[in-house]
């Protein structure tokens, strides 16, 4: 074999040994704490495995976009790969009933039948990708998972944050912050002062977006 393909192979496992390492590391110390008493008293809904957002995303500051990773790059956020589950519960809390249930879905190459919570109608077109990405005056980093989930962190079982998730007037509200936005909702007059035209460009000179046009968001 090549010598340098063998240097970065080897680099690429020390590396990849020493990521894992940190992150059981980062882990253990709650996971070790955790009985299957304590497990009992966390509440797991209608999920087919216990699991609970605040234990990973709260207690342990796993971000969002670790488990999620095709909320950056496509339309959905997508449920988690369970090669990114089992990244970390091969080594942690393979005790628990819980984690032995995520074990057998893996041995059995089954994937785990997740119970949707947040759901828009087929009519709707909703895209991680430009939301996560958004770059504007209101939203200078993108919108945060909160903004639309709400404390996901604090919630051991999945739920609505807001009951009118997903509805028209409540994607309107957020829509309707932006810059721009309301001028064109209303079909104002253009002329040289015209607000239409003075936000028709973000601060970086690119066109915005129309966010209230109807084929923003319908199929």
């Amino acid at each position: 074999m090549n010598i340098d393909k063998l240097y970065l192979r080897s680099l690429g496992a020390a590396v990849g040994l020493a990521v894992m390492l940190a992150v059981f590391g980062f882990l253990s110390p709650v996971y070790a704490q955790m009985t299957e008493e304590q497990l009992a008293k966390i509440p797991g809904g209608d999920q087919p495995i216990k699991f609970s957002h605040k234990v990973h995303a709260g207690d342990n500051e796993i971000p969002c976009q670790y488990c999620h990773i095709y909320a950056r790059r496509s339309q959905v956020s997508g449920a988690p790969p369970m090669q990114i589950c089992m990244g970390c519960h091969k080594l942690i809390a393979t005790n628990l009933s819980e984690v032995k249930k995520l074990a057998k879905f893996w041995e059995d190459k089954k994937p785990i039948p997740w119970v949707k919570i947040h759901d828009v109608p087929d009519f709707v077109r909703f895209i991680h990708q430009k939301h996560i990405n958004a770059r504007n005056e209101v939203y200078p980093k993108g919108l945060a998972c909160q903004t639309c989930h709400g404390p996901i962190q604090e919630m051991h079982v999945v739920k609505k944050f807001n009951p009118s998730f997903g509805d028209m007037g409540w994607c309107l509200e957020c829509h309707l912050t932006i810059p721009g936005a309301l001028e064109r909702k209303r079909a104002m007059a253009v002329g040289p002062d015209s607000k239409t035209l003075k936000n028709m460009l973000r601060p970086s000179g690119e066109y915005r977006p129309n966010l209230t046009d109807c084929m923003t968001c319908h199929k």
